[in-house]
C-alpha cells in the first residue's frame, strides 16, 4: 500500500476516534447536568429546546416536557457554572409579547440556604396568559366584533394586496429588527426599570405631598426670573461700561505700587507720632467728659440741621432753574458794572454829602446846624506848595484815577 494511502487512513481513524471522544464527552455531560423540575398548570408555547435565564443571562435550556395528570412537568437543563441553585429559588414563564417567543426566568434563592439536588421539584412561580383564556373572556357581542374585524383583515390581506404586504413587510423587516433588540435591551433591563419607575414614583409621591411649596417656589422663581428680564436692559449698560471701568480701575491698580512706595516713609515718619497717641488720648479723656454735656446740647441744632439738609435738595432744585437765568443777567449787565466801576468812589461820596447835608434834621423835622468859628491857623494858611515832580488838581473829573475819565461831569450832556 503506498504511503499515502496509509497517511489517509491514520488521519480517518483519528478523526474518526476524536468524533467519538465528543459524543461520549457530550452524552456524559448532558447525562451529568444539572437539571430541574418546573410543575405548572399548562405549558403553552414551552418545548424542548426554550431558553433558561438567570437574572437576564441564559443558562441553559428546556430538556422535557411531558404532561402528569392535569399539569405539565418541564425539566430544565442547567449549565454547571450556574448550578447548583439554591432553596427560595423561584421559576416563571416569561414571554417577549403575547404571541412571542417564551422563556423561564430563574430566580435564585438566597445563597445562605439549602442547596437544591439535581431533579428537584419546584413549582412554577407564575400563570401564562394564554391567548385561547382571552378570547374565551370575551362577551359574544365583542367575539362577532373582533371575528367581523378579523374577516375584513384577511380580506385586505389577501391578493393583490398580499405582495404590497409582503415588500412593506420586507422593506420594515430591519425597522422590527431594531425594534426587537431595543425590546431585548429593555427585558434584560427590567430590573433597573423597574427599580428607576419605582423611584420616580416615590419622587412625585413627594412632590405631590409637597405641592403647596413646590407651587411657591415656582412662583417665587417666576417673580425672580421677571424682576431679572425687567433689569436685563440695565444689566447689559452695565456690562457696556464695565470694560471701561476696568481700564480705569486697572490704571489706578498701576499707580498704587508708587503710592504705596511713597507711603511706606510717610509711616515710618508717623510712628513716633501714632506711639505718643495713647498720651494724649489719656490727656484728652478730660476734655472729652467735659464736652459731653455739650454735645448733648447740640442735638436739637443737629436736628434742625438735618431738617435743612432734608430741604436743601428742594431748595438746590429750584435754585438749579434759576442760576441759568440769573447768570445770563449777571453776564449782560458785566460790561455796564465795569463801566460804572471806576466812578463808584465819586457816586459813593456823592452818597455821604447827601446824608451830611440832612444830617441836621432831628426825627421831628428840626433844624440845628451848629457852627464852629476859628481864627486863622498855620494850617489852612499854609502856600500851595507842592512836592517836585507832583501836581496839585483842585478839580477832578469822576474816573480820573483809573484812567477813564467822564468828560461830560461838569458840563455839555451825559454820555
Amino acid at each position: 500500500m503506498p504511503p499515502t494511502t496509509a497517511g489517509r487512513l491514520v488521519a480517518l481513524a483519528v478523526v474518526v476516534l476524536l468524533g467519538v471522544g465528543v459524543g461520549t464527552v457530550a452524552v456524559l455531560s448532558r447525562e451529568s447536568a444539572y437539571t430541574l423540575q418546573v410543575v405548572m398548570p399548562n405549558a403553552l408555547g414551552v418545548v424542548e429546546g426554550t431558553p433558561v435565564q438567570i437574572d437576564g443571562r441564559d443558562a441553559g435550556r428546556v430538556s422535557d416536557v411531558r404532561a402528569q395528570g392535569n399539569q405539565a412537568v418541564v425539566t430544565t437543563a442547567i449549565d454547571a457554572a450556574f448550578a447548583p441553585v439554591h432553596a427560595g429559588t423561584t421559576i416563571t414563564v416569561e414571554a417577549r409579547s403575547v404571541l412571542g417567543e417564551r422563556y423561564l426566568q430563574i430566580a435564585p434563592g438566597p445563597v445562605g440556604n439549602p442547596e437544591l439536588p439535581d431533579a428537584a421539584l419546584l413549582p412554577a412561580g407564575s400563570t401564562q396568559v394564554v391567548v385561547e383564556d382571552l378570547l374565551e373572556a370575551l362577551n359574544p357581542e365583542t367575539r362577532a366584533h373582533l371575528t367581523s374585524t378579523i374577516r375584513q383583515l384577511d380580506a385586505a390581506l389577501a391578493a393583490p394586496n398580499a405582495q404590497n404586504l409582503d415588500e412593506t413587510l420586507r422593506t420594515a423587516g430591519p425597522a422590527v429588527q431594531a425594534l426587537g433588540q431595543v425590546l431585548d435591551a429593555v427585558g434584560e433591563d427590567g430590573p433597573a426599570i423597574r427599580t428607576l419607575v419605582t423611584n420616580l414614583r416615590g419622587v412625585t409621591q413627594i412632590l405631590a405631598e409637597r405641592k403647596d411649596g413646590v407651587a411657591g417656589t415656582v412662583g417665587d422663581l417666576t417673580r425672580l426670573t421677571g424682576s431679572v428680564a425687567a433689569q436685563q436692559q440695565q444689566l447689559s449698560d452695565g456690562l457696556v461700561e464695565l470694560p471701561s471701568t476696568l481700564d480705569a480701575l486697572q490704571g489706578v491698580l498701576d499707580r498704587f505700587p508708587a503710592a504705596t512706595d511713597e507711603l511706606v516713609p510717610l509711616l515710618d515718619d508717623l510712628r513716633p507720632a501714632a506711639a505718643r497717641l495713647p498720651g494724649v488720648a489719656a490727656d484728652l479723656r478730660p476734655v472729652v467728659e467735659e464736652l459731653r454735656p455739650t454735645v448733648a446740647l447740640l442735638r436739637p441744632t443737629l436736628e434742625a440741621a438735618d431738617e435743612l439738609l432734608g430741604s436743601t435738595p428742594e431748595f438746590i432744585d429750584q435754585t438749579a432753574g434759576l442760576l441759568p437765568e440769573l447768570q445770563t443777567t449777571v453776564e449782560r449787565v458785566s460790561p455796564a458794572v465795569a463801566y460804572l466801576r471806576p466812578y463808584a468812589p465819586e457816586v459813593v461820596g456823592f452818597a455821604a454829602n447827601w446824608g451830611s447835608l440832612f444830617s441836621t434834621y432831628d426825627s421831628q423835622g428840626h433844624f440845628a446846624h451848629p457852627l464852629v468859628v476859628a481864627g486863622k491857623t498855620a494850617l489852612n494858611n499854609n502856600p500851595p506848595i507842592t512836592i517836585p515832580g507832583e501836581g496839585v488838581s483842585n478839580v477832578r473829573l469822576p474816573g480820573e484815577n483809573v484812567g477813564q475819565p467822564w468828560t461830560d461831569a461838569n458840563g455839555s450832556e451825559p454820555r
